[in-house]
């Protein structure tokens, strides 16, 4: 789908900003991972200890909503304890949910209604059978 939607869109594209890339594998980049790794696994545990599995499911929800690594890598390192592995899939379903979702806003905020169309079909759809998979979980 994305290469059908690449060569059908080949025409408009727009110039280059001229604003030069960054290094990903900068040392800041690498501290705010960390802070973020280590603020999401407190939470996650903080979540889990006085709320159980529904705590770190609407966490998750939350989450979503920004950077789902640092939650899907806390909960894959045993982040949460005792927590079921059903639990922490459906917890991981959840968080890739709502971040596909705010993947949609995103691309009708820079790209318009019009052009976005498609891909917001996509995310929604991908966001609900997450959803779907997380309550047959």
């Amino acid at each position: 789908l994305a290469a059908l939607q690449y060569r059908r869109g080949r025409g408009t594209a727009s110039a280059a900003t001229g604003v030069r890339p960054r290094n990903p594998l900068e040392l800041t980049a690498a501290v705010v991972f960390a802070l973020l790794f280590v603020i999401t696994s407190i939470a996650t545990q903080w979540a889990r200890l006085h709320f159980g599995a529904f705590g770190v499911n609407a966490l998750a929800a939350v989450i979503g909503f920004t950077d789902i690594d640092p939650f899907v890598l806390s909960l894959a390192q045993g982040g949460t304890g005792a927590m079921p592995i059903h639990a922490a899939m459906t917890a991981v379903l959840i968080a890739m949910s709502s971040n596909n979702v705010l993947k949609a806003a995103y691309a009708v905020a820079f790209a318009g209604w019009r052009a976005s169309l498609p891909s917001v079909g996509a995310l929604i759809a991908l966001a609900a059978a997450g959803v779907a998979a997380a309550a047959m979980v």
